[in-house]
């Protein structure tokens, strides 16, 4: 189910003046306090920003299985936390981070093909059209990778948008390298993986049947190193 990762992050420390987003203190007593509080403060000085509450990502897409086995009741605890009375009025939707569906990232999932599609359908039906419902994906070009291994197709009926991670394709997480650009745009000649590129991670969402006007390419404003190669 969907659950709060840091109640005292989220919702209860305490914004000084000079690091509160209204340069008012937070007090002792209010209803919310923390990031949603600061969030909060964020939509009142710019009324139109979206904000989505993501769930999952690396660390902590572990539960994605068991979420599989029963969409239905996923997306019921998903809608229940969101819309908690608390914060109902910072969040405009919800943003799934599965790392990965029916394939391994930090931990292996075998749900299947089609229990991505069925978790962002009842995530839909939920959330109705008056909330946003978006997924970060993998950018995993390769032929037999991780797009090939899930719905993709079938589930961006029910998303506003993808998020595709096209960064960290090669990073010091391979300690020994090869060492390349960690998110190269397109291909070129002595790649160490054909298939990493923005370029290749796109086209082959588009050939499976992703619209193009779902598909949002990720940018990491950061670089990679590597010692010792």
């Amino acid at each position: 189910q969907c659950a709060i990762g840091d109640s005292y992050a989220d919702y209860d420390k305490a914004f000084t003046a000079d690091q509160s987003v209204s340069g008012v203190a937070d007090t002792w007593d209010q209803p919310l306090r923390g990031n949603f509080n600061q969030l909060r403060e964020l939509k009142a000085k710019y009324p139109n920003i979206k904000i989505l509450w993501s769930f999952g990502g690396w660390t902590w897409s572990g539960g994605f299985a068991q979420a599989a086995a029963n969409p239905t009741a996923f997306a019921q605890s998903c809608y229940n936390l969101v819309e908690d009375p608390r914060w109902a009025d910072v969040f405009d939707g919800i943003d799934i981070d599965w790392e990965y569906p029916n394939a391994c990232g930090l931990s292996c999932d075998t749900s299947g093909a089609a229990a991505y599609k069925n978790l962002m359908q009842a995530l839909r039906a939920k959330f109705g059209t008056n909330n946003l419902v978006t997924a970060a994906t993998t950018a995993d070009g390769t032929s037999g990778g991780k797009i090939d291994a899930a719905d993709y197709a079938g589930a961006s009926q029910y998303v506003d948008w993808y998020n595709v991670m096209s960064y960290d394709f090669f990073g010091a997480f391979n300690a020994q390298g090869p060492t390349a650009p960690h998110s190269p745009l397109t291909s070129y000649s002595g790649i160490p993986t054909p298939g990493f590129t923005t370029a290749d991670a796109i086209a082959k969402f588009k050939a499976k049947g992703v619209p193009a006007s779902k598909l949002l390419i990720g940018i990491g404003f950061y670089g990679r190193g590597w010692t010792g190669v």
